[in-house]
């Protein structure tokens, strides 16, 4: 009998991270859970009736990923997929954002999934599978204004995408960047005055369409995945 695929998800307290678990979950995914909040971990965990791995770390701080990734192998014995669901945003006037904000986003966006995707890389490499999904934004090629952090950390973080992808894809590992207009997640509760949540995507609709990414035959790779809402950029 083949083990379940074991996906570590980070970001999975809440939004796409969560409703990701929650799919993967109902295909019967082993997953370990990261998040830095506990209690909506253990709550996720619960929810789902199975014997997931709950962890809290910090993914810009780098010994907490070698932790995460480390304590997933060693309950699962292996680590198929990753799927990079933290982040954050803050919106205004450039002239108004400061240093930390600015640290603050590129530390989560960019440098968080970097390291995330480093270790989860030296375990995939020797046995030449895996695959990395990393959700970035449409944000990460469409410029808006306002917003020239948040734009700068997503464009970032699309070209590391891009730039593992064709580092790995002959070793066997599978990279997906997947690209969603808005989505009415807790994102939006920090950053009010945002298009009409009712018009956005749903993060149920995002979480559905990484699990077809990461099952999707092995003799094919899905690069990139735009998602948008149906009334397109809001």
């Amino acid at each position: 009998m083949e083990l379940a695929r074991v996906c570590l998800i980070t970001g999975a307290s809440r939004g796409i991270g969560r409703a990701t678990a929650l799919a993967l979950n109902e295909a019967g995914w082993r997953l370990s859970l990261v998040a830095r909040s506990r209690d909506p971990l253990i709550e996720l965990v619960r929810e789902t009736d199975c014997e997931h791995l709950a962890t809290v770390a910090d993914v810009t701080q780098e010994a907490d990923v070698i932790r995460a990734v480390q304590s997933t192998v060693a309950e699962f014995g292996r680590l198929d997929a990753v799927v990079c669901a933290a982040g954050t945003g803050y919106f205004g006037p450039t002239t108004d954002v400061t240093l930390e904000s600015w640290n603050t986003q590129i530390d989560a966006n960019l440098t968080g999934t970097f390291l995330v995707c480093r270790e989860a890389l030296k375990v995939m490499l020797p046995k030449r599978q895996g695959h990395l999904v990393n959700i970035l934004s449409v944000a990460s090629k469409v410029a808006f204004p306002y917003s020239a952090a948040y734009v700068a950390s997503k464009w970032g973080a699309y070209g590391l995408t891009k730039s593992l992808a064709e580092e790995v894809r002959r070793e066997g590992i599978r990279v997906t960047a997947v690209l969603p207009g808005s989505v009415d997640t807790p994102f939006w509760d920090a950053n009010p005055g945002g298009p009409p949540r009712e018009d956005m995507l749903r993060p149920e609709a995002v979480a559905q369409t990484v699990r077809y990414a990461l099952e999707a035959p092995t003799d094919a790779s899905v690069d990139e995945i735009h998602l948008m809402p149906p009334k397109g950029v809001l």
